[in-house]
């Protein structure tokens, strides 16, 4: 990744030697693939009851793009931490940014969740994107010529609070040029890239049975009839 990135111009290389990873470059299109993003609140939570109603004499105008531009590429931190809370012995993994895939797909489809976003975009395109997106910090910053699956915690800090890569960062290529395997690279890319997407379109499917029956039991509520518990919804998400 990291390779094809860099041949690709989507990171900046400085006067002074520093690398620093061109973020817009890999994450240009608008909308879609903030969605469920790693980091990067849902564009649509933005647009909620305050910001789509402040009065044009308190300096809200018409076409303000702004508004949501700025929201779009302002680090959630507390996404950033669900993340790295997920780390052992100061470590994270393929797995545990797996994990954190599913968690955001399901808060921003299950009403009852914070995080829950009534304008959340997820096509076939979005998942492919996703499933790409979840892989990049630890294929991309990882520096060990055959271990593919971790990185350092605050290497993933770092990317997302300072959008730099660590001190005296080297592609894989270029650290380990007798012993780096591409094709084995490639491959184990390619294979948790298919399996991302997998976890995508289940958890997307689990998201809207859930709301489902979170709606059904709103209902039943309402006219007093029984519904299902939530220890049953906790055990099919």
């Amino acid at each position: 990744v990291v390779n094809m990135a860099i041949f690709d111009g989507q990171v900046d290389v400085l006067e002074d030697g520093q690398v620093l990873l061109d973020i817009e470059r890999l994450w240009n299109r608008p909308g879609e693939e903030r969605d469920v993003s790693q980091v990067f609140p849902n564009p649509g939570l933005n647009f909620n009851e305050f910001n789509l109603n402040i009065p044009v004499e308190d300096g809200f105008r018409p076409n303000n793009e702004e508004t949501f531009i700025d929201f779009r590429y302002e680090v959630d931190r507390v996404l950033l931490k669900q993340l790295t809370d997920r780390s052992t012995n100061g470590m994270l993994t393929i797995a545990d940014h797996q994990n954190h895939l599913r968690t955001r797909i399901l808060d921003s489809l299950i009403p009852s969740s914070p995080r829950h976003d009534i304008f959340f975009v997820f096509s076939e395109e979005s998942m492919a994107v996703a499933a790409n997106q979840y892989l990049f910090p630890v294929m991309l910053l990882g520096e060990d010529a055959t271990d593919f699956t971790t990185i350092e915690t605050r290497v993933v800090e770092d990317l997302w609070t300072q959008f730099r890569f660590q001190e005296g960062f080297a592609p894989r290529s270029v650290r380990h040029p007798d012993t780096f395997d591409f094709v084995a690279f490639n491959a184990a890319r390619q294979a948790w890239q298919e399996e991302n997407i997998i976890i995508a379109a289940t958890a997307f499917a689990d998201g809207k049975d859930i709301a489902k029956r979170e709606a059904e039991e709103g209902e039943s509520s309402e006219t007093g009839t029984t519904s299902t518990s939530s220890d049953v919804k906790a055990s099919t998400a």
